[in-house]
């Protein structure tokens, strides 16, 4: 009796590790189309890309051109795609997972505002519906509402990080706008 309790608790432990696994990797699978889209969509702002993946995976796309003319001045632009920076859930209508991801950028050494790229899913496939320029933080993506923290000053106000100076704001997104919601 004591081999046949032992040998169903073995069985059970190793049939729940496996659906955990087996979720985890459905998890990562997801969020790596998440990363490639968002690698595609930024990659086609240049000509000629650079894409350097770090091993904490962060993804780093650059021009690779060389400018010559101003070889001394750090111009370039430089886009950073960050996986923690994926959030998922029911975003429209249907009852597919969707995503959205925040892109960081800067030009030389100034920050350029975030772009948001709102994912929707279609067919068991994630397709780029609408892509948002702000400073805006995805804080949760919960029943259909997206909620944000928005600064309310300035990049360039000495303001821009005081707390008091952020506001929280929850969307709805509705035929491929971002609506207040009530």
């Amino acid at each position: 009796m004591k081999i046949f309790l032992t040998s169903l608790f073995i069985i059970l432990v190793l049939i729940s590790c496996s659906t955990e696994t087996a979720n985890q990797d459905q998890s990562n699978a997801f969020r790596n189309e998440v990363i490639e889209i968002a690698k595609k969509y930024v990659s086609d702002k240049f000509t000629k890309s650079k894409v350097t993946t770090e091993s904490n995976g962060i993804v780093s796309v650059s021009d690779d051109r060389v400018d010559y003319i101003l070889k001394t001045v750090d111009n370039s632009t430089k886009y950073i795609i960050d996986p923690a920076m994926i959030t998922t859930g029911l975003i429209n209508e249907d009852e597919e997972t969707d995503a959205v991801i925040v892109i960081s950028s800067s030009k030389g050494q100034y920050l350029q505002p975030n772009e948001i790229l709102i994912l929707t899913g279609k067919d068991g496939n994630l397709i780029l519906n609408r892509v948002i320029e702000s400073d805006m933080k995805i804080l949760r993506l919960k029943e259909r509402v997206i909620t944000a923290e928005i600064t309310t000053r300035s990049r360039n106000s000495p303001l821009r990080d005081c707390t008091k100076c952020k506001e929280i704001v929850k969307y709805r997104f509705r035929n491929g706008d971002l609506v207040k919601a009530e």
